[in-house]
């Protein structure tokens, strides 16, 4: 399995209309102004074929995952945990991976589900009331950490998160105050 730097954004972005919540995406006009150096976007490639996608912020310490998706044509192949495990491998020199994940609903069984897939591979809450924030305000969601060399520090997660909303969610013109609401005694 490889990571490709895509090509084709809008065909990662109609798949993403299928497999995500609206209130979880960007406009795809967006999604191109802030993709570059440190945000990507990468087509999971098994074998010569495009069986996902991946859409990461990346900073000197860290990652984030913004999005992973597997085509539905390819899903309960295995293909998400080898994804994590490419990831961990490109970026070893990185002390971590964050991702963000909704919170628990046993009314959604797939929240369930993927809690205990990303715990699965290595994944641990982190005790930070994360926000996610978009154009209705902020949707209360989980932050979750996979350790590749070294556990965060509080002050690492506040900088980085506050990196990655300046770099990724600059286009919410609250995002400082979601910041406050989710950093508020740091």
């Amino acid at each position: 399995m490889e990571l490709v730097k895509t090509t084709d954004f809008k065909n990662i972005y109609n798949d993403m209309l299928s497999q995500f919540p609206p209130e979880e995406l960007k406009s795809f006009e967006n999604f191109q102004k802030i993709t570059g150096k440190n945000y990507c976007a990468y087509d999971v490639v098994n074998n010569g074929t495009p069986v996902g996608y991946v859409i990461l912020f990346e900073s000197r310490d860290f990652i984030f995952i913004d999005y992973v998706a597997i085509f539905k044509e390819f899903h309960s192949n295995g293909f998400g945990g080898m994804v994590l495990e490419t990831l961990k491998e490109k970026f070893a020199a990185k002390k971590g991976c964050f991702l963000e994940v909704e919170k628990p609903d046993v009314r959604e069984p797939n929240t369930l589900r993927r809690i205990k897939f990303y715990q699965k591979h290595g994944a641990g809450k982190l005790g930070v009331n994360y926000l996610y924030p978009n154009e209705n305000g902020a949707l209360p969601m989980d932050l979750y950490y996979i350790m590749y060399s070294g556990q965060p520090v509080n002050q690492e997660i506040k900088n980085f998160i506050t990196e990655l909303f300046q770099n990724v969610h600059a286009d919410i013109v609250h995002y400082e105050n979601v910041l406050e609401q989710i950093f508020p005694n740091y």
